[in-house]
């Protein structure tokens, strides 16, 4: 995302959502990528076991946060968790989220 510097395909529609349990949404999203990058504060995460920096705490104390699919961007937020959009490609992640609780689908961005 644009916080990170980095040349990234930009999805034009993205959800907003109001996240509940951040680690279940990132676990969610993660397997459903077929090439997961996590970035917690310009740091790549590759440790999503509950030992590592994945965990409920640290996302919600995270300022910047995003999951990329190789070079597409799956979910992200700056500033804090309930500014966390999902790319509209991805809307089935969203809708999985939403079935189990994880999350409120509030509107397209």
């Amino acid at each position: 995302m644009w916080w990170f510097k980095k040349k990234t395909k930009t999805e034009d529609k993205l959800i907003g959502v109001r996240p509940k349990n951040y680690r279940r949404i990132a676990l969610y999203a993660i397997e459903n990528c077929k090439e997961p990058v996590v970035w917690m504060d310009s740091a790549k995460v590759s440790d999503y076991s509950e030992n590592g920096i994945l965990v409920q705490r640290l996302i919600r104390e995270c300022i910047d946060f995003i999951i990329m699919d190789g070079d597409e961007q799956v979910l992200g937020f700056h500033d804090h968790p309930d500014q966390m959009w999902i790319s509209e490609k991805y809307k089935h992640i969203a809708e999985h989220c939403a079935n189990e609780g994880w999350l409120k689908i509030s509107r397209p961005t």
